[in-house]
């Protein structure tokens, strides 16, 4: 079984995610058993993995099964990003780039766990945008499973646009960041909670503007533009944030170390990751697409949504 929550986590998890830890057994029980009468589906089952789902979906089962069969359906979907997952040295190149960090357990009791997105790190003729998407994909999952802070009181994104210039924008790939911001909206173990843009540069304004306006009618969580860095300390308490960001919780090279060694950890995980995935031949019906979705009711419970 996971390890126990703190008691602060373990409340706000009762109150916000409905979880009931004399329940979680049988919930994965019955999560197992449905996964094993899909033909279609090779899903892993293992606790930390599911428990992530069933609080990303305030554990309604019904809701998760969608959310678990989207998630392995992209396996075929989104192939740029889902398919060929492995640590690689390669990976570790991209993670010691500093373009994703995921600081560690922030110290305040309840906060959403922190990730910072720095697109102007990396050098677009020496790394494809893809390619950073396909190891965030990878610490995404790892963070889900790792980080009760993540899985229990959500992401907060802080998009830095710092060094992000008019000729990266000419090469953004449209169709490809609509297909991860599906995968990051409706598929996802994690469930972002708000996201702040930062230094952002003003050639790149009117474009990042117009992506700020389509979104923010798209998702129920806040998406704020700041003037300046120094703003963030407005919305984030400086024990979750790094030093480099006028915070208290350690500095971008742990971030990255923190990465690495569980990359390496998680090293096997991944190994694994050919053997799922669904074989659509296989599908007894349609799995119900995204933007057929409206709320989270099911045969097994049923859930008053705020």
């Amino acid at each position: 079984m996971r390890r126990p929550l703190s008691p602060t986590l373990a409340k706000l998890a009762e109150q916000e995610l409905n979880e009931t830890p004399d329940r979680i057994q049988q919930d994965l029980i019955i999560l197992r058993v449905w996964i094993k009468q899909q033909p279609h589906l090779r899903a892993r089952t293992e606790d930390d993995f599911l428990i992530a789902f069933l609080r990303r979906c305030r554990y309604s089962l019904e809701e998760t099964k969608r959310r678990l069969d989207r998630y392995f359906t992209y396996y075929n979907f989104f192939p740029e990003v889902m398919s060929n997952r492995c640590v690689t040295q390669r990976l570790q190149d991209i993670n010691r780039l500093g373009v994703c960090l995921f600081p560690d357990m922030p110290k305040c009791d309840n906060r959403s766990a922190i990730f910072i997105a720095r697109f102007g790190q990396f050098d677009p003729n020496q790394y494809m945008l893809r390619e950073i998407y396909h190891f965030a994909s990878m610490a995404m999952e790892i963070v889900a499973l790792e980080n009760d802070y993540a899985s229990v009181a959500g992401i907060c994104e802080i998009i830095d646009l710092e060094g992000v210039s008019s000729d990266k924008i000419r090469r953004f790939d449209k169709t490809f960041f609509r297909k991860w911001w599906n995968w990051l909206y409706h598929c996802s173990p994690l469930k972002v909670k708000e996201v702040y843009i930062i230094n952002m540069p003003k050639d790149i304004q009117s474009t990042i503007m117009f992506l700020y306006n389509v979104l923010s009618l798209q998702v129920d969580y806040p998406i704020r533009v700041l003037k300046n860095p120094e703003e963030l300390h407005e919305h984030i308490g400086r024990d979750c944030l790094p030093e480099e960001y006028g915070g208290t919780n350690g500095h971008m090279g742990e971030c990255i170390a923190y990465m690495e060694d569980l990359l390496n950890i998680y090293r096997r995980y991944f190994e694994m990751d050919c053997n799922y995935g669904t074989i659509e031949e296989l599908r007894s019906g349609e799995i119900a697409m995204y933007e057929a979705e409206f709320g989270a009711s099911g045969s097994f419970r049923r859930l008053n949504w705020d």
